[in-house]
């Protein structure tokens, strides 16, 4: 898609669910503006935060398939 979103099957999952940044916030007890951060690749996504998200809002969702981004830079080494 573009070369700089960041989890775009996040974003997809969330569209499909109606959640906004804040409604994930709010379920995760994360701060908005951080998250935001995190979404957009200014700052890191750590494991613990991915996998609060993943049972939080979309639990029916492989982890993997959320956030391949991660997964893509891990194998390539970066």
């Amino acid at each position: 898609m573009y070369e700089n979103v960041f989890f775009e099957n996040l974003r997809v999952e969330m569209a499909r669910r109606c959640l906004s940044l804040k409604d994930i916030s709010e379920a995760t007890c994360m701060n908005r503006n951080t998250l935001g951060a995190k979404f957009s690749g200014k700052k890191k996504l750590y494991l613990d935060e991915a996998v609060r998200i993943q049972q939080c809002c979309f639990p029916d969702c492989e982890i993997d398939y959320l956030f391949k981004e991660v997964l893509e830079r891990k194998k390539a080494g970066a």
